[in-house]
């Protein structure tokens, strides 16, 4: 009787040990069989936010930096990357789906490796800040044709998106300076756009806690435009909102103004050329869901960074691509800015100056 029960065990373990190898080999040859570029474009576009041809040019881009290091082929970790980031969905849902038939472990080091890649390779030919004369001035001329504003070369703003909080012992990134100001842990991503919502600047390392300004301070767009300015541009600045400090490369709006003043009328029309940069961002999060104020990014803040600027990066590539996001779809914020610190300085007076004389030469009656 003992004999008879060890065999009938031994049995079960090796039809249950055949039944895990039949389901490791049917996931493989699902995967490997189906061909998710023939799906329709319009079910391609829903699930990876990109059309064929500019998921294909996506991965020719990245092959030069790719070095395969197991039986996964790349357009299937850039295909798995491209739904998790459209979607935000955890990864088991990601890994489980018909056409990927991935293990959890497999999406989230792919997640890592495609991101990687993309914003060490991608990014700095994708969102460019313009240094050159035609750039500059075509951009210009963008708001100019749009909004009636002259000299304008983007508009900035920050925006949150939330993360996962860092280890109790990580010293490099202590979780509470990532602590945002609703509670939550964040990086606050510092987003440039042009007329067209193109990005043409993104910095997202550093932590909720740190205010727009400050990311200012510290950025290399501020020193490049004060460079440009102190060689004798005196014509060219980007737009922010009232978070940000006014100063001659960066106009911010008035906060007392009499009705019917030139002021007034500045105010307005540089309200209506800022929105484009609400609109950017809310095509960005509605596009790519994982940065969606309804998500949050589980990963560590170094992880998460690579996926912002990888997100940057596709929505300039959704835009060449002339890929609308249905207006429902956008994801307008519901954030509301902080006062800078507008200490009186010399680099503030400068700058009342300098919009007190654009209001001279453009909105004087």
């Amino acid at each position: 009787m003992n004999n008879m029960r060890f065999y009938l065990h031994i049995g079960a373990l090796l039809e249950e040990d055949n039944d895990r190898n039949f389901m490791r080999i049917t996931k493989r040859q699902l995967r490997d069989s189906l061909n998710v570029f023939e799906t329709s474009e319009k079910d391609f576009k829903q699930m990876f936010r990109l059309d064929k041809v500019s998921v294909m040019g996506l991965i020719e881009e990245i092959g030069p930096h790719y070095q395969n290091t197991g039986s996964i082929p790349l357009h299937l970790k850039v295909l798995t990357t491209l739904n998790f980031v459209a979607t935000g969905s955890f990864q088991n849902p990601v890994g489980s789906s018909c056409w990927i038939s991935l293990s959890q472990p497999s999406v989230s080091r792919i997640i890592h490796e495609i991101t990687s890649l993309i914003s060490q390779h991608l990014l700095p030919e994708w969102v460019q800040f313009p240094t050159d004369f035609e750039t500059k001035n075509n951009i210009k001329q963008g708001f100019y044709n749009k909004w009636n504003v002259r000299g304008v070369l983007g508009v900035v703003d920050g925006t949150h998106v939330e993360i996962l909080a860092p280890p109790t012992n990580d010293v490099h990134h202590p979780p509470f300076v990532y602590i945002n100001r609703k509670g939550k842990h964040s990086i606050n991503v510092m987003l440039i756009s042009d007329s067209n919502t193109k990005i043409i600047a993104c910095n997202a390392r550093y932590p909720g806690s740190v205010h727009d300004s400050a990311i200012w301070q510290m950025s290399n767009i501020k020193t490049y435009l004060k460079r440009e300015y102190d060689n004798g541009d005196k014509s060219t600045h980007l737009l922010g909102d009232s978070g940000y400090p006014l100063e001659p490369w960066l106009f911010t709006p008035f906060s007392n103004f009499e009705q019917g003043s030139p002021e007034e009328r500045f105010n307005n029309q540089f309200k209506t050329a800022r929105n484009v940069i609400e609109r950017t961002n809310g095509i960005l999060k509605g596009r790519f869901r994982c940065l969606s104020r309804h998500r949050v990014l589980l990963y560590h803040p170094s992880r998460a960074a690579n996926i912002i600027y990888s997100c940057c990066v596709l929505h300039n590539i959704a835009l060449r691509a002339r890929i609308p996001l249905p207006e429902e779809e956008i994801e307008y914020r519901d954030e509301i800015g902080i006062e800078g610190n507008l200490e009186y300085n010399d680099v503030l007076q400068e700058g009342r100056a300098t919009r007190a004389r654009y209001i001279r030469n453009n909105l004087l009656l």
